[in-house]
């Protein structure tokens, strides 16, 4: 028996640094443990994958021993995209579970797993992650981990991306000059077959998978990690640019003239795709949606449904309803439907490359309502526990409202749910607060995997925006000392 370190089980999947909190002893347990924990129908089947990183060969290795020591029966997917995994288990008749080794968007030293269900439905911590612990301690580390080549999964890349297609429609990218930074990661690999569909020869930066991730940190949602494709867009006339993570499930934009398209840029430009096949199509958008899609839309006469932040509880909200047809997350996370309400930055890439060929994306970006300033980075700040980030979220929230009187709207998450139209009372008993006045926003919430109180935070102009990131900055830091 060994000691699992819990700290490494996450509310949405396992993460941690290597070797000291995970390694190939770590990888084999959890196989054998994912193969009986889990509630619902047994794990018969399972499909893995991995991502570019140093240890991920040798963890996909132990994990599949692990499975296929409990009976499994074993596909593997080899080097991949997360969303490939997604696909494999989500498809009818796929497996009853699957497992990619990954870090996403983390330093070189960190590695991970995301869980799936068959369907696609999301393992988190409550729904068995934490109970794979308890098992994994009570098993025994065998002298040499062993080590198993699960046998392929045939043609599952080429179907992906033909299902992809089918579902979104081939654009008409033929003569856009595309850049692509890959980071070293795991998005050239869906590129190989979407450019030769499209007819695309895209200009790859850091298209070569290097678990070193020595061009930039795999992490796209941060600017500096942008800059060179920004630069490639620009010096080589590129109409457009796509900017991956670690395993290629997160992605942003680049315009022809640099500009860098946020997510809720993103997001209104995917649901314009989806409202413009029907207008009366139901859509979600998570909590800290800026105030220029919010308004884009309601100019629509459109009102989004509101979800909390994390990939589980919108995944989560969207298979309970079914209506949802697409939710955008302001990290570069997109969910859709008819992809088992998974994730996935091929089709979104599928929507922006139809906006970019039907000429329409650079004046949906700039139409929209504005300005609306937003921090470079957004404000985060430490807590001894995760019940005390969630109580001074809460005291935040509280005394902000006091000081500036009856916001236009307030949105409180309360049991992985976003509630409308609540008031101060509601407070107290909630997750994450959101509060909307005419001219600035604010959302407090605390994380979901670290000790963190996280600020979001729009201003219609760049000096009231710093007022206020300052004044409930100082309301954080006050409170933590009490």
């Amino acid at each position: 028996m060994r000691h699992v370190e819990p700290a490494v089980f996450k509310s949405y999947d396992i993460r941690g640094t290597c070797p000291d909190q995970l390694d190939e002893a770590f990888a084999y347990l959890l196989g054998r443990a994912l193969a009986g924990c889990l509630p619902g129908e047994p794990v018969r089947s399972a499909v893995v994958g991995h991502d570019a990183r140093l240890s991920s060969p040798s963890f996909y290795a132990a994990l599949a021993a692990g499975l296929a020591q409990e009976g499994v029966e074993v596909s593997g997917l080899g080097l991949c995209a997360t969303e490939l995994v997604y696909y494999a288990a989500g498809q009818e008749g796929g497996a009853d579970l699957g497992v990619m080794v990954t870090a996403s968007h983390n330093p070189p030293q960190y590695n991970g797993f995301k869980v799936v269900r068959a369907g696609g439905a999301p393992v988190s911590g409550a729904e068995g992650l934490h109970a794979a612990r308890e098992v994994m301690e009570a098993l025994d580390v065998p002298a040499s981990i062993p080590a198993f080549e699960p046998p392929p999964l045939p043609d599952a890349l080429a179907d992906y991306v033909a299902s992809a297609l089918e579902l979104v429609g081939e654009p008409r990218a033929a003569g856009l000059r595309v850049a692509v930074d890959a980071g070293n990661g795991v998005a050239g690999l869906l590129w190989e077959p979407l450019g030769e569909r499209l007819g695309l020869e895209p200009m790859g930066l850091n298209m070569e998978p290097n678990g070193r991730f020595p061009a930039h940190h795999p992490d796209p949602s941060r600017r500096e990690n942008v800059e060179p494709l920004v630069r490639e867009v620009l010096v080589r006339g590129a109409d457009l640019g796509f900017c991956y993570d670690g395993d290629a499930d997160r992605v942003v934009v680049v315009l022809a003239d640099g500009h860098v398209v946020d997510g809720s840029e993103m997001t209104a430009c995917i649901a314009e795709r989806v409202l413009s096949r029907d207008p009366a199509t139901p859509f979600a958008v998570a909590q800290t949606t800026s105030r220029k899609a919010l308004d884009h839309f309601r100019a629509r006469g459109v009102e989004p449904a509101m979800v909390p932040v994390g990939h589980a509880k919108i995944k989560r909200i969207m298979r309970a309803q079914p209506e949802l047809v697409f939710c955008g997350e302001d990290a570069g996370h997109y969910y859709y439907r008819d992809f088992y309400c998974c994730d996935s930055s091929l089709i979104t890439t599928l929507h922006l490359l139809h906006l970019a060929g039907d000429g329409a994306l650079e004046g949906l970006v700039g139409g929209l309502p504005g300005p609306w300033h937003r921090p470079v980075r957004e404000p985060a700040f430490r807590f001894t526990d995760q019940g005390l980030a969630r109580d001074v979220c809460r005291r935040v929230a509280l005394s902000a409202l006091e000081r500036h009187g009856d916001p236009l709207e307030i949105t409180c998450e309360r049991g992985g749910r976003v509630l409308r139209d609540c008031g101060p009372d509601d407070v107290g008993q909630c997750e994450g607060v959101r509060a909307d006045y005419e001219d600035w926003w604010f959302c407090v919430r605390p994380s979901g995997t670290e000790p963190l109180a996280r600020l979001a935070l729009e201003a219609r102009s760049e000096e009231m925006l710093a007022e206020r990131t300052a004044e409930l900055s100082a309301l954080f830091e006050g409170f933590a000392t009490v």
